[in-house]
């Protein structure tokens, strides 16, 4: 049986996420919510790569001083601190600093963990299967 080249193309891309992941040049993490939606829906796997340095419009996560990872756009930058805001203007209508998830400075660039990985402007990610590590996170 011979592959369409759409398959061998498919098969390519799939073992090269995988070589990027596995050799640490891209991680991965689960969205966890709405706040980024439709840029990210909830449940979908997004790949990242650690990098403390961000511009505005970057899509970044970041350590949140009560303890939890947030994915979520750049609005601001000060010399040392980054403003975000989820882009759902219904369950984010203002910026973080404003609602109290990060300090009203910002967030330090230290606590940056990542810049979410766009190719011409698009977000990757995979739909669905950031479910599965939160399963396996909540099981563990």
């Amino acid at each position: 049986m011979k592959m369409k080249k759409s398959d061998v193309i498919g098969i390519l891309i799939i073992v090269g996420i995988y070589a990027l992941i596995f050799s640490n040049v891209l991680q991965t993490a689960s969205v966890q919510g709405v706040s980024m939606y439709p840029v990210l829906q909830n449940g979908s796997l997004t790949f990242y790569k650690s990098s403390h340095n961000a511009t505005y419009h970057d899509i970044v996560i970041y350590r949140s001083p009560l303890g939890f990872y947030v994915i979520h756009r750049v609005v601001g930058e000060t010399r040392n601190t980054y403003i975000t805001q989820g882009v759902d203007n219904i369950t984010n209508p203002i910026p973080d600093n404003r609602i109290g998830l990060e300090p009203i400075n910002g967030i330090s660039k230290q606590d940056v963990v990542g810049r979410v990985m766009e190719v011409d402007g698009y977000v990757i990610s995979i739909p669905y299967l950031g479910y599965i590590s939160v399963i396996f996170s909540s099981i563990i």
